[in-house]
């Protein structure tokens, strides 16, 4: 495979593939986080005495009027896989009510798996500037790309198929398929391998400082693309380049 040019702002970098974050970065985060939660929130209060409360102020959601309001981009909910918040959740469970551990483990991943089931992603994505455009121009242009996130599979099918085409990426990495999630090189690293490419011409776009630690971490070029300055200064340690736009990134 030989590399390819790609300029993002005034840099430019030999690449051979292309590794997007979902969350953020193609989609606003928020607007689908709260979507998310709403339903998450509804369908574990149907848990008896279920402490609703101290599950949005663990997670980093604020309620106003019954409803998500804000996410804390930091916070589990935001950053978690579906796994580690089921475990989170059940923890919380256990706590509240004291009951047998096993119990609460599987009460925590039946409400998941049923608000996951209950969830229509369609009506919450609203793309961001430039996407379902860059996924195009890459095609164009012969580029792999794929999407690693902390988000499940089917939903990131589905996310995709309604703005562009899901069968063109060259893989969707999640929590289920590695060891270790992000900021864990181990997503970059089975990137690689599956596009058979070294880590470091791999390029990791992520709206995430968790994104760019990851590329850091596996020795790939990470661009960050944050929504906020307290994001953007948390990004700088680990960073190749920090830019406000995928509309940003010519090849």
């Amino acid at each position: 495979m030989g590399l390819t040019k790609i300029r993002v702002g005034t840099d430019e970098y030999d690449i051979d593939g292309v590794v997007f974050d979902k969350d953020g970065l193609l989609f606003d985060s928020l607007h689908f986080w709260k979507g998310l939660g709403d339903v998450r929130i509804a369908t574990l209060a149907e848990i008896d005495r279920f402490p609703v409360e101290e599950w949005c102020r663990l997670f980093g959601v604020r309620l106003e009027e019954g409803k998500v309001a804000d996410i804390d981009p930091n916070g589990i909910f935001a950053i978690a896989s579906p796994q580690e918040e089921a475990t989170v959740t059940a923890a919380l469970l256990h706590d509240a009510t004291g009951s047998e551990w096993g119990w609460c483990r599987n009460e925590a991943a039946a409400a998941f798996k049923r608000s996951d089931e209950r969830f229509d992603v369609r009506k919450v994505l609203l793309p961001k500037p430039g996407f379902p455009d860059i996924f195009r121009r890459l095609r164009e242009a012969g580029i792999p790309y794929g999407i690693a996130t902390s988000d499940d599979a089917e939903r990131t099918r589905i996310s995709v198929d309604a703005y562009d085409r899901a069968d063109s990426l060259s893989f969707i990495i999640t929590p289920a398929d590695v060891k270790k999630g992000k900021p864990s090189p181990d997503m970059l690293h089975r990137a690689s391998d599956i596009l058979g490419v070294p880590a470091g011409k791999l390029l990791m776009l992520g709206d995430s400082y968790v994104d760019v630690q990851m590329a850091y971490e596996a020795g790939s070029i990470g661009i960050g693309i944050p929504d906020d300055e307290g994001m953007k200064a948390k990004m700088s340690p680990y960073a190749s380049k920090i830019i406000s736009s995928l509309e940003e990134i010519e090849f």
